[in-house]
């Protein structure tokens, strides 16, 4: 008798928990019916309970924009390539618009992207190499974002990049010097 009882109430609750299940499907299959329908209009579906939610974006300073377009552009360089005119005052104005203060020199600007534009066309540097030598093109023109950057040691490290990926020292050199004449304390002098 006890063992009937055990079954029979084992049985209501298998059959309890099937038709909750079912319940559960026929609810969350209306709710993906709704935001289908309502993706379909244009309107955001709600966020899910117990899921994060996508951060906020964060926005994006004009700076920080002409900086991507100048790193970009360094990137679409090949090797061999014969950069126009054109090509090279559209890094140049990203390169200015980079800066937070006062602007360098048009010529210091100038002369910078024709040193960086023939040693990118001699032989470009790797994704990182760039994203590090963007990062301390940054450094240097807007030297009060970065407070604890060494600009000695920045430079050594740009000269030892382009010399490591095989341009001759002076040409690396020149590259150094250029980018010294971005830098604000060049601007004051």
């Amino acid at each position: 008798m006890k063992a009937v009882l055990i079954l029979l109430s084992l049985a209501t609750c298998s059959a309890t928990a099937q038709l909750g299940g079912s319940e559960h499907i026929i609810k969350q299959h209306a709710k993906d019916l709704a935001n289908q329908n309502n993706a379909q209009q244009g309107v955001a579906p709600p966020a899910q309970p117990g899921q994060p939610s996508a951060p906020a974006p964060v926005p994006v300073s004009p700076e920080q924009l002409s900086l991507s377009r100048f790193s970009a552009g360094l990137a679409a360089i090949k090797a061999n390539d014969q950069l126009t005119a054109e090509k090279k005052q559209q890094l140049a104005t990203a390169l200015s618009g980079a800066v937070q203060g006062a602007k360098p020199a048009p010529d210091a600007v100038k002369k910078a992207v024709e040193d960086l534009t023939a040693a990118f066309s001699e032989k470009p540097l790797p994704a990182d190499k760039r994203a590090r030598l963007v990062q301390e093109i940054d450094a240097i023109v807007n030297p009060a974002k970065f407070p604890q950057a060494k600009l000695p040691a920045i430079y050594d490290d740009i000269q030892s990049t382009f010399q490591l990926n095989g341009l001759a020292r002076k040409d690396a050199e020149n590259i150094v010097l250029a980018l010294k004449g971005l830098s604000p304390d060049a601007q004051t002098k």
